[in-house]
């Protein structure tokens, strides 16, 4: 994706042929465009940034890879779209079980890319399916082949970004619309799960899609995944409880699904930074 001599391909086999074009651009400048092109993939091609200092837009034209931005990973066929965004870990995989090679477009944005990710809503969004919007980067790609000189052309592929990302945003918003149904039955039945153990497979079943789709949506609309969510509605129950009832920890630990009470108790001091014992004294002082 990006060539510059910084990056490291990790592994002695790992190819891809890139059809590459630089532009004029000035470091002076918040937010600029210096490289797009197209990446071929070879199966065996992995690339990985530990910290990237770069944003990168995506949209696959063709075969199967795989991303990752920090602990997020999704797999990504033709059409899909792709952000891998500054200061994260990037991982970047070609799959062998396609017939094609994956081939992509991107763009490479350089400098404070994150406030520009943030006004679009999709900071915290690395991948959305089906978006269509595939002429837009080709718009950019026959743009840079011509080259114009001046930082005019800088101008012109920040807007085609803007652009990008605002389409993005509407598709995003469109599949909100579209899925707000299934949310709402979700929430529901996660709301009832308060004192069971949740298991994925009976949510699946329950709701009639696959456990990646129910997650795909829902982190989508509530940005977190849904065993966080889970856990998060119990740390809040177990708060209202140590606060209003007298409740033991031990009971309150078997009411939320817990059957080891001392589990319970490490559970919700990583969380909340304090033992129930001493959330309880806490809460009563105040």
């Amino acid at each position: 994706m990006d060539i510059s001599q910084i990056e490291e391909i990790h592994g002695a086999n790992h190819h891809k042929r890139s059809d590459i074009h630089t532009l004029p651009h000035s470091p002076d400048l918040p937010v600029y465009v210096p490289m797009v092109g197209i990446n071929y993939c070879a199966p065996t091609y992995k690339n990985i940034r530990e910290k990237a200092a770069i944003t990168v837009l995506g949209y696959v034209i063709n075969g199967h890879g795989e991303i990752q931005v920090n602990a997020e990973k999704q797999r990504l066929g033709k059409g899909d779209a792709f952000i891998l965004r500054k200061d994260s870990r990037h991982e970047v995989t070609a799959l062998s079980d396609s017939n094609e090679p994956w081939t992509y477009y991107w763009y490479n944005v350089h400098g404070n890319s994150l406030p520009l990710l943030e006004t679009f809503h999709l900071l915290h969004t690395s991948f959305i399916p089906n978006c269509g919007i595939g002429h837009l980067f080709l718009e950019g790609f026959e743009a840079a082949k011509l080259r114009s000189e001046g930082l005019h052309e800088q101008t012109t592929f920040i807007l085609s970004c803007a652009e990008i990302m605002l389409a993005l945003q509407h598709r995003l918003r469109q599949d909100s619309d579209y899925f707000s149904p299934v949310m709402s039955r979700m929430k529901l039945y996660l709301d009832r799960l308060v004192g069971e153990d949740f298991r994925s497979d009976d949510f699946s079943r329950h709701m009639g899609l696959s456990f990646k789709q129910l997650s795909r949506i829902f982190k989508q609309h509530a940005g977190s995944t849904i065993y966080q969510y889970v856990l998060t509605r119990k740390i809040d129950m177990a708060k209202m409880m140590l606060s209003d009832t007298e409740m033991a920890v031990g009971d309150i630990a078997v009411h939320l699904g817990y059957d080891d009470p001392q589990y319970f108790s490490n559970l919700f001091k990583h969380k909340t930074g304090m033992s129930p014992t001493a959330y309880r004294q806490n809460a009563k002082s105040m």
